[in-house]
């Protein structure tokens, strides 16, 4: 089969496809959470849905990361919105479930309270820091980090992105699904910028002396929210906004197309089909042709 092929038209607009992929894709793989930052002083939390998955991270007493899914042990309600802040006691506002910021149960109301000798602790979530970054796997055993993401894990060490000043967070939303926002990433190359994109989502861009990092949110089948992470240079801030208006551009037109039946095509490219077979095999046990 031509990788170069495009998917079928029902992968970028049916939720049906988006479920799958929420298991078989974002299930699977380690996703970019936040800045490590965003989670440095006890308390400070971060709080996100990555493909379908709610997620949280908190600093604990010692200021040290620890991650779970977003959601009360005790009917499976979220604990918080999608976001940043800070927080003494994580409380569950539907009835009242009390939690430490390590995670672990403190009360609930008599009315509510759970029975037996066993504590409902929050349901951790593996996660790992690369570079200043903070990564989660909703697997309890994943493989390492580094392993995963080689191509990643290498870019942002030759870029030296410990080195470069953090300038600002930028964030785009776009209705859209999120598979057309990397495909036209894939397809936007200069030769002025040294460019990776890790599986599934993370997009690095190199621009002489600053660096952009797009974290790509998969919030449903047509909802994608992207994190742009600027460091050093703040002209990369100018140049990543004159991109990212394009790949919003392309991806809003090419949704339009999709869901109207006729697909707009995208240049061929090793990346592109690629990232194409990667998900032809994601949905192997789908309905695909």
């Amino acid at each position: 089969m031509d990788t170069d092929e495009p998917l079928p038209p029902e992968l970028y607009t049916r939720p049906e496809a988006f479920q799958r992929e929420r298991r078989s894709v974002f299930g699977s793989a380690w996703l970019l959470l936040a800045r490590a930052d965003a989670v440095r002083k006890p308390g400070d939390y971060v709080a996100e849905s990555l493909g379908g998955w709610p997620v949280l991270a908190i600093a604990d007493a010692q200021g040290a990361p620890r991650a779970f899914r977003n959601a009360c042990r005790h009917q499976k309600l979220p604990l918080f919105d999608s976001g940043a802040g800070h927080c003494e006691q994580v409380r569950c506002r539907y009835h009242g479930w009390t939690y430490d910021i390590a995670g672990h149960f403190v009360s609930a109301p008599p009315p509510v309270a759970p029975s037996g000798e066993l504590s409902p602790n929050l349901e951790r979530v593996s996660a790992q820091q690369m570079h200043g970054l903070l990564f989660v796997h909703l697997d309890d055993d994943p493989p390492a980090l580094a392993v995963s993401v080689p191509g990643l894990a290498s870019a942002l060490t030759e870029a030296g992105l410990k080195t470069h000043r953090f300038h600002a967070e930028i964030t785009t939303e776009i209705d859209v699904n999120w598979k057309l926002v990397i495909e036209q990433a894939l397809v936007d190359a200069r030769e002025d910028v040294v460019r990776s994109v890790e599986w599934p989502c993370v997009i690095f861009d190199v621009i002489g002396s600053g660096a952009v990092l797009h974290q790509v949110i998969a919030r449903s089948f047509h909802r994608t929210r992207i994190h742009h992470y600027h460091y050093g240079a703040p002209a990369a801030i100018e140049w990543s906004a004159a991109r990212v208006a394009r790949w919003k551009a392309g991806a809003l037109e090419r949704q339009t197309a999709l869901e109207a039946g006729a697909a707009a095509a995208l240049p061929a490219s090793i990346e592109l089909g690629a990232f194409r077979e990667r998900l032809r095999s994601a949905h192997a046990d789908g309905s695909i042709s």
